[in-house]
């Protein structure tokens, strides 16, 4: 009768066994498939990047330019739920040579000569962006502060410029404002 109950106890467990593999098996079916199944929304395809990359003869020596912050910038100077519009350093890099340059060819000129030539205004310009929204949140926020702002779609960019001023001095002391605000404008003559 011992031995009976050996083989009762043997088949007992391998129905356990067989139980519990089913148990298992039945679980992860329902947790894999289920939700496959339910998902009402299909799978997002992924967008495909354009990438298009200039011939080499086409296309000049490489020259990073890159802008960095100021520490002293203030860090509250637009609101937290915009973020603050980055100027693109390359287009007052330019003006900024411009202005060297001129400054450097006016002080050449004798001075018979520059009383002949009409006055050349200047303006300020403060930064050109990529997007549209950014430049006219900046023009808007500095038109409210008082400054004759205004924007200028030049290609893919908009500048966003305050002026003109029938003086050199009158732009400096319009930077100076701009600057203590943690702007980088820059002063460049009226083309």
């Amino acid at each position: 009768m011992a031995k009976q109950l050996t083989d009762d106890e043997a088949s007992l467990k391998r129905k356990a066994r067989r139980r519990l593999i089913g148990a298992v098996a039945l679980t992860i079916a329902i947790v894999v498939l289920l939700p496959m199944l339910l998902d009402s929304e299909p799978r997002p395809v992924g967008r495909d990047i354009e990438l298009r990359i200039p011939d080499k003869d086409k296309v000049g020596e490489f020259a990073p330019r890159i802008g960095l912050p100021s520490a002293s910038a203030p860090a509250a100077a637009l609101p937290a739920a915009t973020p603050a519009p980055a100027p693109v350093i390359a287009d007052t890099a330019i003006a900024a040579s411009q202005v060297v340059a001129a400054s450097k060819a006016s002080e050449s000129k004798p001075a018979e000569q520059a009383q002949a030539e009409p006055q050349q205004s200047f303006v300020v310009q403060i930064g050109a962006f990529t997007k549209t929204e950014s430049a006219h949140y900046l023009q808007k926020k500095l038109s409210k502060e008082g400054f004759k702002v205004y924007t200028e779609k030049a290609g893919d960019k908009t500048r966003v410029r305050a002026g003109p001023y029938a003086t050199r001095e009158a732009a400096d002391k319009v930077i100076r404002k701009l600057e203590a605000q943690g702007l980088h404008p820059v002063v460049i003559p009226e083309q």
